[in-house]
């Protein structure tokens, strides 16, 4: 299988959070800086479904004209200038109102989903429509290294980002899918029940040892840790 060199690139608080106003309210600049930096050496990044539809979705758009859709038997590959923002989405939640978006300021991302097999056929066909590459990865549940598989050979993704929500990171850690982890340290604590890095669904524990690479001091007092994948 090829499968691109994947990097988990998050901001936290010092506690850990992953959400939270110290992101951009308290120190813009470093938030900004973080949002430039996980496009410096990648063709593409990537969220959770959760994470799209609660930033991304347009709940306005209908999909009943296209009921009579039937269901995906092959991907839909449209090649386009990366960077590629990749939305892994099972059962297509996520309502995207056109086939870029423009994320951080200036930087124009170009949609691709990531789905499965049983996805709703009224919202692939709403994907073709707006002429939005999708592929299918899986029956009921995404194959992630199939999926990478084709990011990697049908859309030439060499280097991929994968940025939360905890879910979707935990899935890729488990699935030793991870090959570095970078860390963007804010110098806040967070002190809420926010989601933290990765978390199991079921709270089970998932315990992946990686060799610290490097530390960085960066400006407006953040941190840069880089972990790589045990040899």
């Amino acid at each position: 299988m090829n499968r691109p060199y994947v990097i988990l690139t998050m901001m936290t608080s010092i506690d850990g959070k992953i959400e939270g106003d110290f992101i951009h309210d308290h120190n813009e600049e470093l938030g900004d800086w973080f949002e430039l930096q996980k496009l410096e050496d990648t063709d593409a990044w990537g969220n959770g479904n959760n994470t799209h539809e609660k930033y991304f979705s347009d709940t306005s758009i209908d999909l009943s004209p296209y009921a009579e859709a039937e269901s995906p038997t092959e991907d839909h590959v449209l090649l386009k200038p990366s960077p590629y923002i990749v939305s892994f989405d099972t059962k297509g939640k996520v309502l995207w109102n056109a086939d870029s978006l423009e994320f951080p300021d200036g930087v124009r991302n170009q949609v691709l989903v990531v789905t499965t097999r049983s996805v709703r056929p009224e919202y692939v066909a709403y994907l073709r429509k707006m002429r939005i590459p999708f592929i299918l990865a899986g029956d009921t549940a995404i194959d992630l290294p199939a999926a990478l598989d084709k990011l990697y050979s049908l859309f030439g993704i060499r280097r991929f980002a994968i940025v939360g929500g905890a879910t979707i990171n935990a899935w890729f850690i488990q699935e030793d899918l991870v090959d570095e982890i970078r860390l963007v340290v804010a110098p806040f604590i967070d002190g809420s029940k926010e989601l933290t890095i990765t978390e199991m669904p079921d709270n089970t524990r998932l315990t992946k040892a990686f060799a610290l690479d490097r530390v960085e001091r960066l400006e407006h007092d953040g941190i840069l840790i880089i972990y790589k994948r045990n040899k």
